[in-house]
């Protein structure tokens, strides 16, 4: 593969990895789980969140199908039917919780993991996306593009709170409870998507 054949690849699949992460869409959830934080805790919260999706999708794109097919005994379909329930879970706290009252856990690192590296960062579509590009592309050319796209959220979420307070308190917070309701249909969907699928490979001989 040529230079520019390389480069091509890299490309395009970072920009899809970044639809899928989605670190933009997600900034007033972000800013919403930790509005309670002061600014140095809300920077670790960020950091380690963003360490641990890299992490998830370094070790996704070298041993991810090996993993699920093998160690396992499970597949992309029922992955992304438990992740759709996990992120049902976690809208469904996000729209119903008041402000100041989150039902998240009050510890930092617990909320970094879960629910932001895990299922808000890395999502069912980024497992699904990060494992089919890598049977595409080789683990080497994954993982370099895995980093060059979490570089890009490490700053968007950063900067989550600075760029929900542009919005305003009520707005950010209107803006929030929205992308629960989004969240919730999209791990509908997800749920959805996963049956079907599951339903089809039992009709196959």
């Amino acid at each position: 593969m040529q230079w520019s054949e390389l480069i091509a690849a890299f490309s395009r699949n970072a920009l899809l990895l970044l639809a899928v992460v989605n670190p933009v869409g997600n900034i007033p959830v972000f800013a919403d789980l930790t509005a309670r934080m002061k600014a140095a805790e809300r920077g670790h919260v960020m950091n380690l969140a963003v360490l641990t999706a890299l992490g998830i999708v370094i070790v996704l794109a070298l041993i991810g199908n090996w993993a699920l097919v093998y160690l396992f005994n499970v597949t992309v379909t029922e992955v992304r039917i438990a992740g759709g329930i996990l992120l049902f879970i976690v809208a469904a706290n996000g729209v119903m919780a008041r402000r100041g009252h989150h039902n998240h856990s009050t510890d930092p690192r617990m909320i970094a993991i879960f629910p932001i590296a895990f299922p808000l960062l890395v999502g069912p579509g980024a497992i699904t996306m990060t494992i089919i590009m890598t049977q595409s592309i080789g683990h080497l050319l994954m993982v370099i593009t895995a980093v060059a796209t979490f570089v890009v959220v490490f700053v968007i979420v950063r900067n989550a709170d600075r760029l929900a307070r542009l919005l305003g308190p009520y707005v950010g917070t209107v803006i929030a409870r929205l992308l629960y309701v989004l969240l919730a249909a999209k791990a509908v969907s997800l749920v959805l998507t996963g049956i079907e699928t599951f339903y089809k490979q039992l009709q196959t001989p």
